[in-house]
């Protein structure tokens, strides 16, 4: 209200029902649709405020010539109810919409309802486009998958219209379901990457490890191939001087 009826900002207001955390919030939206205004929002001194934020348009609009505090806030109410644009997001799923305008009517009353039905077979390929396309894949692959994602909303589509048929039960396919399912398929084979790129990589690994270990064996066998002649020539010279020490030993008991 200070945006819209303070500074002559066109505002925006987004609600939905999942921010309804109270039931007493709707009070001060079926007041803003019917007068524009929440009553007594504002205590003194902020009233004061916004009379001052709006003197010098009601000047420059000879709005109010006396400039006295009710002209300048019912001035501040006008341009409220002209820039102020309420937009209500609410699901029909369930009794709670019938409750809401029941007891608050001017919810239907005071608004111009935008009934969203099923998205066409060309959104929903635009929207999986959409969010598929910050996946690294072939273009392909992505188009393959657009129509993966496509086929399972409008199958579980027609699903549930047979559920509803033989059951005599609704399940609701939303566009916020498909988002989901989108979401889920995102976060599902970003799971499914990261789990098969740390097997490739351990098996890597792996497979480094054996390629290094072949090279070394091969070395050290190179080595010892190399070292057989010099081993069978240290065995040789070892015999020899075996001889010898058993010589010099018998040499040497005689003596003793």
């Amino acid at each position: 209200m200070r945006l819209a009826g303070g500074k002559g900002n066109a505002t925006s207001f987004l609600f939905t029902d999942t921010q309804i955390k109270e039931e007493g919030f709707l009070e001060d939206v079926n007041n803003i649709l019917n007068t524009g205004e929440v009553p007594n929002i504002f205590p003194a001194d902020e009233k004061a405020d916004c009379c001052e934020l709006v003197r010098g348009a009601a000047k420059d609009e000879e709005r109010c010539p006396e400039g006295t505090p009710s002209q300048l806030f019912s001035y501040f109410l006008e341009r409220c109810k002209k820039y102020v644009h309420v937009v209500l997001c609410f699901s029909p799923i369930g009794s709670a919409l019938r409750n809401r305008i029941r007891d608050f009517p001017s919810i239907v009353n005071c608004t111009t309802i935008d009934w969203f039905s099923a998205w066409p077979p060309d959104a929903l390929e635009a929207v999986a486009q959409k969010f598929l396309l910050e996946i690294e894949m072939d273009s392909e692959v992505r188009q393959q998958c657009v129509k993966m994602v496509q086929i399972f909303h409008t199958s579980t589509e027609k699903s549930a219209t047979k559920f509803q048929n033989e059951l005599k039960r609704i399940y609701y396919v939303t566009p916020t379901s498909y988002l989901e399912l989108i979401s889920t398929f995102k976060s599902l084979l970003a799971e499914k990457r990261e789990e098969i790129l740390n097997l490739k990589n351990r098996y890597g690994n792996g497979y480094d490890c054996l390629i290094d270990t072949e090279s070394k064996v091969n070395i050290m066998q190179k080595e010892l191939e190399d070292l057989q002649p010099v081993l069978i020539e240290t065995g040789k010279e070892t015999e020899i001087k075996l001889v010898e020490v058993t010589r010099e030993t018998e040499s040497a008991d005689k003596v003793k």
